[in-house]
């Protein structure tokens, strides 16, 4: 359900904090392979619930990329994918769930299950479309530009927002920054401003965040976007469309770390002509597929449809259970089908 044109928003607002207040063991959740946007939301909430004196615990399913790990909070994340025991046991003795940035419990991988037959309530905060229905509270909202901005209304509409401190700005700012690519996308709503604004308030310093996120990777990673672009970078003209593409050994060659591919989808799209990109990493029993355009074209129904994927209209992922060069075969076969649009979308 869309917040934005939800009757009984302010219902469930209320809702959502009587619950936290009733609450006595709250744990946070963000998806598989936390991306800027999903480890700051759930920081976020992990460091609003600290300061209002909540007992709270934030569990990731497995590791978020290491030019994050400067976040406040970060060292009391659990990583349930290396402490299987301790997240089962939170997840099962906790009486509220918050869980941001994902539609689908698919999304969290191995600890699925835990949260499906948890008793706890279960508040599932997201900006992506068509939430599947297994949370008891849902804050929806598309148009905005990530789940960190939504979390900021949230924290207005819950009565909250005075607890919004220096800490649980930063991680916001974090979310927002790198889901709208440092403001470069997504990001053309006059209200994404006006709640940037408010977190800038609070003393952050936006150009260190910059500098930390999106400077601060290693020698090996920027060695491996440079070999990606010169020798695994492939334009195909004819269809507005470019790709990359990295097997196994090649991470293995530049010492591939979690996070070291963010952002390399974006590259094809600063090429003249390019509307949709992708890019193809094989991982040990499929290849993980992420997809951007520009324009109209709706990179998440094409991934949605041919790649067991979604996400937003011109930012998707998705995963394929072919061999890479099966993959790319089969990627390559489907773009004739969409050279129209690909074509009509090139003049937006």
């Amino acid at each position: 359900m869309n917040i934005g044109e939800d009757t009984n928003k302010g219902d469930k607002y209320r809702q959502a904090g009587e619950w936290i207040e009733k609450a006595s063991q709250i744990v946070v959740i963000p998806h598989h392979n936390p991306d800027g946007d999903a480890i700051g939301s759930a920081l976020g909430v992990f460091n609003l619930l600290t300061k209002y004196g909540k007992q709270a615990h934030i569990i990731s399913p497995n590791d978020f990329p290491e030019f994050l790990d400067w976040l406040p909070g970060r060292q009391e994340v659990i990583i349930a994918s290396r402490n299987r025991a301790l997240a089962q046991t939170l997840i099962s003795n906790a009486d509220l769930l918050i869980m941001t940035d994902f539609n689908c419990p698919t999304r969290i991988k191995g600890i699925k299950t835990w949260v499906l037959k948890s008793n706890a309530k279960k508040i599932l905060i997201d900006h992506h479309p068509e939430p599947k229905d297994f949370a008891d509270l849902v804050f929806s909202d598309t148009s905005v530009s990530s789940t960190a901005e939504l979390l900021y209304e949230f924290f207005v509409g819950t009565g909250l927002e005075s607890y919004v401190n220096h800490d649980v700005a930063a991680c916001l700012y974090t979310g927002i920054m790198t889901d709208t690519g440092s403001f470069s996308y997504n990001s053309s709503n006059p209200r994404t401003f006006e709640v940037v604004g408010a977190l800038l308030k609070q003393g952050i310093n936006k150009d260190k965040i910059h500098s930390m996120v999106f400077n601060n990777f290693s020698a090996c990673r920027m060695q491996l976007l440079g070999y990606c672009l010169h020798k695994k970078f492939v334009v195909l003209p004819e269809f507005n469309t470019g790709y990359i593409s990295i097997t196994l050994d090649e991470l293995k060659l530049f010492d591939f770390q979690p996070g070291d591919t963010e952002g390399f989808v974006n590259y094809p799209l600063s090429v003249k002509g390019i509307i949709f990109s992708a890019i193809f990493i094989e991982k040990k029993d499929q290849v993980k597929v992420s997809f951007r355009s520009k324009g109209n074209f709706a990179a998440n129904l094409f991934s949605e449809k041919h790649f067991s994927g979604g996400g937003h209209r011109n930012a998707a992922g998705g995963e394929c259970d072919l061999d890479m060069e099966g993959c790319l075969k089969r990627f390559t076969e489907l773009l004739p089908q969409y050279q129209k649009e690909l074509e009509e979308s090139e003049d937006l």
